[in-house]
């Protein structure tokens, strides 16, 4: 049997530091290729599959911000612009914005108010934080502050009035004309607001009082609406009344609480009127109500015409 001859291979000192330096130039080599790799690229060697779920959906909620944003620039950027008349102590955000004013000069011209600030005259507008004079000068025709608003002591002051018929060609204001006369049993707020010293609330405020009585028998009743005696020498001349027509209540049929409802009778008369009816069955006249204790002769006599005495309703 042949023995194998083992080759061994020897190496001088020499070929031995040769050979370390090839293995140490191979992987310098390694390392160098490896820092040349662009980042991304080794980031992405790096980073887990949890790490870019996490990272994909951090770039979806981005995304959703950006466009959340421009959606609401856009919707602002392309409100419509309505001019109208307004009042600054009692107009809305809302009114403000479509006509022509940003969201925060808006804010700030409803903190100013919240405050205790009035505007007392169309300049004073000028005073708002934002307002430039090219934005002043569009919105002063539309500029009308009304009496009630400002809340002063005497509203007969006619230096704080509005002058209506410089509004009269504006849109959204009536046409005001110096000899008008209105109907005070058929007026509604539009006609009403165009005699100098009622505005929107007061027109309101007649109408109210007006359906709860049933109607005017008197165009002197207007001052028994609130606020209405500060203004009663100038406004008065401009009503009429083409009747006395007015809605009655049937005194035989009513319960306690219709009766209470109208504004001449307090909840203990119209107890009262009904308690004499249980007791007398029915009612026939005007004149059986002066049985009546606590009943003054001056309210029987406010209240007479709304009354009726009818068998049936």
């Amino acid at each position: 049997m042949k023995k194998r001859k083992r080759i061994v291979f020897f190496l001088t000192g020499e070929q031995w530091v040769g050979l370390a330096l090839l293995v140490l130039l191979v992987l310098g080599t390694l390392i160098a290729v490896k820092r040349l790799q662009p980042r991304d690229e080794v980031e992405e060697n790096w980073v887990n599959d949890s790490t870019k779920v996490e990272f994909a959906a951090y770039q979806e909620k981005q995304d959703s911000i950006r466009k959340s944003q421009w959606k609401k620039t856009y919707k602002r950027d392309t409100i419509a612009i309505r001019m109208q008349m307004f009042d600054p102590n009692t107009v809305d955000s809302n009114t403000l914005v479509h006509l022509g004013f940003k969201p925060w000069q808006a804010k700030n011209l409803l903190k100013y108010r919240a405050k205790g600030g009035k505007y007392r005259k169309a300049e004073d507008l000028k005073r708002l934080y934002g307002m430039t004079d090219s934005m002043y000068q569009t919105l002063q025709p539309y500029i009308c502050i009304e009496l009630e608003s400002l809340e002063v002591d005497s509203l007969a002051n006619d230096s704080l009035r509005v002058d209506t018929t410089r509004y009269a060609t504006m849109p959204g204001w009536p046409h005001v004309k110096k000899d008008t006369i209105l109907n005070l049993r058929t007026a509604d707020t539009t006609e009403l607001k165009m005699i100098r010293g009622i505005g929107s609330y007061r027109a309101k405020q007649i109408v109210r009082y007006r359906e709860a009585l049933g109607g005017f028998v008197r165009v002197e009743q207007l001052l028994e609406v609130e606020g209405m005696e500060a203004v009663a020498d100038s406004v008065l001349k401009y009503f009429v009344l083409d009747s006395a027509k007015v809605e009655q209540l049937n005194v035989n049929v009513m319960s306690v609480r219709q009766l209470s409802k109208h504004p001449y009778l307090r909840f203990e008369d119209a107890k009262a009127i009904y308690e004499l009816r249980r007791r007398k069955i029915r009612l026939d006249s005007i004149e059986q109500l002066y049985d009546l204790e606590g009943l003054s002769e001056e309210t029987i006599k406010k209240v007479a015409p709304y009354l009726n005495f009818n068998k049936n309703s």
